[in-house]
């Protein structure tokens, strides 16, 4: 097995946090996905069920996580205030705003339309790496690279909710008629990456088992469910790898210093705590408030945005040091 897994250099893949973190929690969380879809499809657990388990146990604490190296770092508040507190500012009053203004519908769809950009957004990520961990910077490769899991992960939402069932989504948008011309568009992506790839996989083993285990979730996904089920099928593999990243990252930045990098007891107590106590008064209030729907959309704005922020390891030499990307 590690006379295959080698790189073109002789030297065995290289991953982001070890060999059995990365492929128990960043490349194999995509099978708690095909664990939601088989309990939902095969089994037919309830979705209300499924929803609350993803919703408290991994999405509301991976809020936490971003937290954990924003809000809760005096550092950071020191660092960047105003990002901080005017992100709080901005998009805990644009839900709100939106509802007054007649908007709750487009408020939901820009919810959902952003949360699939961040685990999209994510995965691109993860990707980009592995790729520099491994030495795979061709730029046509990076740029087919790119191209081929944009077109792989926005197609099969896209194709069911803007060309077979709008209705699901409360939207009279569609375009049935264009389906084979986007179907065109997947097919000559595919074809271009894959030929692009022919006595090439070794380069960069961790990197094709991250697509291997990702794209298939999404297209059977979206075969399959709408979005009621789609939104914790897909998205706890993506909580579950954010989790992963920031425990490696909070403990070799933090160390000992702080006991939520400390103790791993600790972190996962006090993210379900987090989680909990507006998790699940939020969706309470949200059922009968409008208001109060838009003043919690802004946990995950706030979370969508500061992530965009945080994890540009291009930019910040102390992220590079702490996820290992230095030498």
């Amino acid at each position: 097995m590690a006379a295959v897994a080698t790189t073109p250099a002789g030297r065995p893949p290289r991953w982001i946090v070890s060999r059995n973190v990365d492929l128990s929690l960043v490349i194999g969380s995509a099978l708690a996905g095909y664990l939601y879809l088989g309990l939902y499809t095969g089994l037919h657990v309830k979705i209300t069920l499924l929803w609350w388990f993803w919703s408290v146990g991994f999405d509301g604490t991976h809020i936490f996580a971003t937290a954990s190296r924003t809000y809760f770092d005096p550092e950071a508040r020191a660092r960047t205030p105003l990002l901080l507190w005017g992100s709080l500012a901005v998009f805990f009053s644009l839900g709100p705003l939106m509802v007054l203004a007649g908007l709750k519908g487009l408020l939901a769809l820009l919810v959902g339309v952003w949360a699939y950009y961040h685990v999209v957004k994510q995965h691109y990520g993860f990707l980009v790496l592995y790729k520099v961990k491994n030495a795979d910077l061709d730029p046509r490769d990076n740029q087919l690279d790119r191209l081929f899991l944009g077109v792989m992960m926005i197609f099969p939402p896209f194709h069911r909710f803007f060309i077979h069932h709008p209705e699901e989504l409360g939207i009279k948008l569609a375009f049935p008629r264009w389906e084979p011309a986007f179907w065109l568009i997947v097919a000559v992506t595919c074809v271009l990456w894959l030929a692009r790839q022919r006595g090439r996989w070794r380069r960069d083993v961790p990197k094709y088992l991250l697509l291997g285990a990702i794209l298939p979730l999404h297209w059977l996904t979206f075969a399959f469910m709408s979005w009621q089920a789609a939104v914790p099928t897909v998205t706890i593999v993506h909580n579950l790898q954010y989790h992963a990243l920031v425990w490696f990252h909070n403990r070799n930045r933090y160390g000992g210093a702080r006991l939520l990098s400390r103790s791993l007891f600790a972190y996962v107590g006090a993210a379900l705590l987090f989680s909990a106590l507006y998790r699940i008064p939020g969706f309470q209030l949200g059922q009968v408030n409008d208001l109060a729907f838009g003043f919690f959309c802004g946990f995950g704005f706030t979370h969508y945005y500061l992530d965009s922020k945080i994890w540009r390891v291009r930019h910040d030499p102390e992220l590079r040091d702490a996820l290992g990307m230095a030498a």
